[in-house]
């Protein structure tokens, strides 16, 4: 992928659809099946926005004689988000479950949102500092409390009652991972299992086949998991804090945000034991740290945003890349849709959904 001048390819001003909110957006979230996004603002209030396009781009592409391929602007505008009213002060906790989301407020109101914006109430739960959601219905809340497990029957039972930074449900919605003080847990099966970290635990993600599970530790970097061996890899030593980790399974890489460019690591080559022949030198350095990684499902592409707001995408361990936006506001967040061919980004008082058609990398010389 090559880099190419901003004025001559606008690629952002093309492709993307843009929404001004009221408040800046701390985290977004797609549902389970990419339909709708939506927005835990600032101020408490909760946006949902549409991803169905009306202009998608394979209807503005056309192809000349020569056989080169062009995209019209879009004519219209987008279809305003829903908003809901905040409850309490600060952001909601927001997780995907089912059509919709689980919203947790700071007030200790809990509840199922669908993609209309109907609030369905669950039993409150208070000082919820995490959440997640398992495709069976289980919920996991991490708090001040402890953790709470909830089944779909309603039943619910607690693990420990230490307080929880930090939750999330393995793939198979059986073994849930959860930060508590400086050490990573991991339950199945009623079993605990401790992993000390550098940190305190403050996100936690895992891969798509559950094989691997990695956690963000504020400034001293990020630690890598393998449960099944019980083997742990911290990784430090990064510019600023890593805000962003991710999993790209095309790729069987690691990707995580904090350097001056997107790092990377090859996951059949993990760094265990301070081992480094499987980091993989990936996109261009710049002058300021990437903020924010998101793989493409379905491609050995990853999405990355730094902090003057370029937007670029390139290949776990190539150095070419495409740019997407050059400079904005310093992105938030940075989330794509389950097929891949969507990139939704937060940055100031605005959050844009960006479509990414496979045609698009055939225009640009690029390939998936």
């Amino acid at each position: 992928m090559n880099r190419r001048n901003p004025g001559e390819f606008p690629l952002f001003g093309l492709l993307a659809r843009r929404w001004r909110l009221a408040a800046p957006a701390q985290s977004i979230q797609f549902d389970a099946a990419s339909q709708t996004l939506a927005a835990a603002l600032a101020d408490g209030r909760v946006a949902l926005i549409g991803a169905p396009d009306s202009e998608p781009p394979e209807a503005r592409i056309a192809i000349d004689d020569a056989g080169r391929r062009t995209i019209t602007p879009r004519k219209g505008e987008p279809r305003p988000a829903i908003m809901l009213a905040a409850e309490g002060e600060g952001p909601a906790k927001l997780a995907a479950a089912g059509e919709g989301f689980v919203v947790s407020r700071p007030g200790g109101g809990l509840a199922h949102l669908a993609r209309d914006g109907t609030l369905t109430p669950l039993p409150a739960a208070r000082d919820v500092s995490g959440l997640d959601a398992a495709p069976s219905g289980r919920l996991a809340l991490a708090g001040l409390r402890g953790v709470e497990l909830r089944g779909h029957d309603g039943k619910s039972r607690t693990l420990g009652d230490a307080a929880a930074q930090s939750i999330a449900f393995a793939p198979d919605g059986e073994r849930v991972a959860f930060g508590v003080g400086g050490a990573l847990c991991l339950e199945a099966a009623a079993e605990i299992k401790r992993f000390a970290c550098p940190g305190g635990v403050e996100r936690i993600v895992w891969s798509a086949d559950g094989r691997w599970l990695a956690a963000l530790c504020g400034a001293a970097g990020i630690v890598l998991l393998e449960p099944a061996s019980g083997r742990l890899a911290a990784l430090g030593g990064f510019p600023t804090p890593p805000r962003s980790v991710a999993f790209s399974e095309a790729a069987n890489a690691l990707v995580v945000a904090g350097a001056f460019r997107i790092a990377a690591w090859d996951l059949a080559r993990p760094p265990f034991d301070g081992r480094q022949e499987g980091a993989l030198e990936t996109g261009r350095p710049g002058f300021v740290p990437v903020v924010a990684v998101a793989p493409l499902p379905g491609r050995k592409l990853v999405a990355a945003a730094y902090a003057n707001g370029q937007i670029v995408v390139a290949a776990p361990g190539l150095r070419d890349e495409m740019i997407l936006q050059t400079t904005g506001p310093e992105p938030s967040a940075l989330v794509a849709s389950r097929d891949g061919h969507l990139l939704a980004v937060a940055a100031g008082d605005e959050v844009a959904l960006i479509a990414l058609p496979d045609v698009l990398f055939k225009m640009t010389g690029d390939h998936p």
